[in-house]
């Protein structure tokens, strides 16, 4: 038997049990139909709203919800309850995002290594944390180095908060309330309420400013990319303390504030 042969084989086996497998699907559909709701209003959702708009009865839907958050797809606001989609959905669609991503953040990031030879962070934010898509590293003996794939904590790094401070209010009340405060250094955050002031003056600037919260002797500054006018992700550049001035922080806010990296939306 070839190995088509088998696989329908198995397929067809697997159809005889369709009834008893029946119940299985309709969750799953359940699932979805709860996914589709909290992603089409885009906040955080209290279990009511939710059983409203899908028709579940709340029983069901809870242990849906509960399930999915046990899995990371979901979330809840710790003040709250409500629920709201974490960004391990969009992981599931990664390689396809991140290519969109790199074809028109890239050009941006090769003029911002010619110009400074300092190490460039392209991010997007996951949950409570920013993962790393692409870095082009400094071409000198003493640079920050992060491989790409790693992922730091959003709240302790100008790529993370950059992308954070451009959120709809919902959405960013919502990953504060989520937010686990760890310190990652002696510089590290440790409030909530200094988060959110710190994400207001972000957003009013226009860049984030993280030193020494991520990591001991490096300063990293960094911008957001939006795509049809909603953040999507974030460059960073990030500069070892000992290189580090006031006139080069001047010079690279001045760059990075000029960057206006608005994208249309991929179709």
């Amino acid at each position: 038997m070839s190995l088509i042969e088998a696989e329908n084989a198995e397929a067809a086996g697997a159809d005889a049990g369709e009834g008893r497998d029946a119940a299985t699907i309709g969750v799953l559909v359940k699932a979805f139909r709860a996914l589709e709701v909290v992603a089409e209003i885009g906040e955080p959702m209290p279990l009511r709203d939710i059983a409203k708009a899908t028709g579940l009865p709340k029983g069901t839907l809870f242990r849906i919800l509960q399930t999915l958050t046990t899995l990371g797809y979901a979330a809840q606001v710790e003040e709250t309850g409500f629920y709201y989609l974490t960004g391990r959905l969009s992981w599931l669609g990664r390689n396809a995002r991140e290519d969109d991503l790199k074809m028109l953040a890239l050009p941006v990031m090769k003029a911002l290594h010619e110009e400074f030879n300092e190490t460039i962070n392209l991010g997007v934010l996951e949950g409570t944390y920013v993962y790393y898509v692409a870095v082009l590293e400094a071409e000198r003996p003493l640079s920050w180095r992060v491989p790409t794939g790693t992922r730091d904590t959003y709240y302790s790094t100008a790529l993370g908060r950059a992308i954070a401070a451009h959120l709809e209010p919902p959405q960013r009340e919502a990953l504060i309330g989520h937010t686990d405060l760890r310190s990652r250094t002696a510089h590290t955050i440790k409030d909530k309420a200094e988060l959110g002031r710190i994400l207001d003056a972000v957003q009013e600037k226009g860049v984030a400013v993280d030193l020494e919260e991520n990591d001991d002797g490096v300063v990293c500054l960094g911008v957001p990319i939006f795509l049809g006018g909603r953040v999507a992700a974030s460059i960073s550049v990030s500069v070892p303390t000992n290189r580090y001035s006031a006139p080069l922080g001047e010079a690279l806010t001045a760059r990075l504030q000029g960057l206006a990296l608005d994208f249309p939306a991929p179709d």
